[in-house]
């Protein structure tokens, strides 16, 4: 005999969970949305608008990023271990370990590299810093606006650039 269980989709990556076991919740703006694991709730919780826009279900497409993480003398076995904890990771398709580096391809939607960089670092590795840093900074910073314009999408206007007006 086959029960049916209500279910709630998570915004983040699509999956249905069942509400009676769902272990990671938010409420926003009055609803609960229900998330299949803590990291999708955390990319929720960054930016609810990102997920909560209406849009159509053509229109979302992966957002994907790639970036080469370096470390102050890892070891052969250190990267391995750290790239099997990446993999396992939502979003994350590809971790791909170099003499010092990491190679990550994941899709924003459903990972950032903050994310990425605490997994890693809990893997203990100590990413480099330096001019590393500053251009993981960078990056942080450059996902952060693009979630922000994915999330507001404007009427075209710009900074020299006047707004479309509708006739």
């Amino acid at each position: 005999m086959k029960t049916n269980f209500p279910t709630s989709r998570d915004p983040v990556c699509g999956m249905d969970v069942i509400v009676a076991e769902s272990t990671h919740s938010t409420t926003w703006h009055g609803f609960v949305y229900h998330f299949c694991s803590e990291q999708c709730r955390e990319r929720f919780v960054a930016t609810p608008t990102f997920y909560t826009a209406p849009i159509r279900t053509k229109d979302i497409v992966a957002i994907p990023k790639r970036r080469k993480l370096r470390f102050v003398s890892p070891g052969e076995e250190a990267l391995r271990a750290a790239c099997g904890k990446l993999l396992r990771m939502m979003g994350v398709s590809a971790a791909v370990p170099g003499t010092d580096c990491i190679t990550v391809d994941y899709d924003l939607r459903q990972a950032t590299l903050a994310q990425i960089e605490a997994v890693v670092a809990g893997s203990g590795l100590v990413l480099r810093s330096g001019l590393h840093r500053w251009r993981r900074a960078f990056w942080k910073f450059e996902e952060g606006n693009e979630i922000d314009n994915v999330a507001h999408p404007s009427n075209g206007a710009c900074c020299n650039r006047p707004p479309v007006r509708l006739r």
